[in-house]
């Protein structure tokens, strides 16, 4: 026998000790959320405290039982392989549009790992239990519903207090539009004050992540990417839900390059600059020119009249064009943590589409069907203090 296999027969039976002695499964630290839902799909994102092999289970929302019929699984691999460690994003495929579906994860913990011809797993379970209502998107659906958070800035009880009314079948999505929290110094801040104010509604309802300018900021902001999943992998991204089709973009920093605050290491020019030239390919998608509305979701709004700092003048000088000739019908905003309203052309804008700047401490609720457009805005008592209708 060699040495090798000694000291691997060593190490599981010390492992063995450790499981005899703590027989624990692995904990959920932080999700589960839901990103990236398509007519065929959805990604379950979510921290374990301990590095953990885990998967999805999933079945119709169809008051069937779990136990009693084998379910398809769905691992985190890598060029064949399945991953284990602390953050999960697992992609589940091969569904129906417009369906309900529920799953729950299974992990087990890796006890030692240390060893590249084997690991020794602790006891594999249910660690998340069964979560219902998720459902995919459906182009044909007669109707689109969302809900839209923004520049919350770390106040968990304020974003949890305009969440906590929102029922999780009356929408098909939910916005947080930018600035959610002021820096990323710690991955674990940002998702304690992203996730952990809604966390009962994001495990069911898809959450649409559109980035401000203030989530590129801090010592980890580089991993900000790993909590979210888009069709484009970046924080750019269109897609479709019933009439409507959205454009999800990323205004990055509002500030110049050459601003003291990143000391050397921003480059968002170059950043927007590819971003352009995707949205230019964009609108010419058939499922976005075939919507019946189209509405642009991003953080720093088109407009030249309030604060027109670097980043916000650029839009306005070269993304606001593509989107004026691209049929836009309205846009979705935040940054400015007061309510804005601008009709199209109004105080010399170029927009040709109403904007709606959501505030800092209220919630914007959009419904639409073939042929209406409607938005209200409540605030932190449930009171509807705005409200626009459109209709074609």
């Amino acid at each position: 026998m060699t040495t090798k296999r000694i000291l691997f027969i060593l190490s599981g039976l010390i492992a063995c000790t450790l499981v005899l002695a703590q027989p624990k499964r692995p904990s959920i630290q932080y999700g589960p959320w839901i990103q990236n839902v398509t007519g065929d799909g959805f990604t379950v994102v979510f921290k374990t405290a301990e590095p953990s092999l885990a998967f999805v289970e999933v079945a119709p929302d169809d008051g069937s039982s779990m136990y009693n019929t084998e379910r398809p699984q769905f691992y985190q691999t890598v060029a064949g392989r399945r991953v284990h460690g602390t953050m999960h994003r697992i992609r589940v495929s091969g569904l129906q549009p417009g369906t309900a579906y529920r799953y729950r994860i299974i992990g087990k913990t890796a006890l030692d790992d240390s060893y590249a011809y084997g690991i020794v797993w602790g006891p594999e379970g249910n660690i998340s239990g069964e979560i219902s209502g998720i459902k995919t998107l459906d182009q044909s659906a007669p109707e689109c519903r969302f809900s839209m958070v923004n520049d919350m800035h770390g106040h968990f009880g304020r974003f949890s207090g305009l969440t906590k009314s929102l029922k999780p079948s009356d929408l098909d999505f939910f916005v947080m539009n930018g600035d959610i929290v002021s820096y990323v110094n710690s991955i674990d801040t940002m998702m304690k004050y992203t996730f952990g104010p809604a966390k009962d509604l994001l495990k069911s309802v898809p959450s649409i992540y559109v980035r401000g300018n203030h989530e590129s900021r801090g010592r980890e902001f580089d991993k900000v990417p790993g909590l979210f999943d888009s069709p484009t992998g970046q924080f750019y991204y269109m897609f479709r839900q019933g009439p409507c089709a959205f454009l999800v973009l990323d205004g990055g920093e509002d500030k110049p390059d050459s601003s003291g605050e990143y000391f050397g290491t921003a480059d968002f020019d170059a950043y927007r600059a590819a971003e352009l030239e995707w949205l230019k390919q964009a609108v010419k998608d058939p499922a976005f020119t075939s919507a019946r509305w189209r509405v642009a979701l991003i953080h720093i709004p088109t407009i030249s009249h309030v604060t027109p700092w670097y980043c916000q003048q650029w839009l306005c000088d070269n993304v606001l064009p593509v989107l004026n000739g691209a049929g836009v019908d309205l846009m979705l905003s935040g940054h400015h943590h007061r309510y804005i309203y601008v009709d199209p052309r109004q105080d010399g804008n170029q927009n040709d589409f109403p904007i709606i700047v959501n505030s800092n401490v209220d919630r914007l609720d959009f419904k639409a069907d073939d042929k209406h457009l409607d938005v209200k805005v409540v605030d932190a008592h449930g009171k509807e203090i705005h409200a626009h209708s459109y209709s074609k």
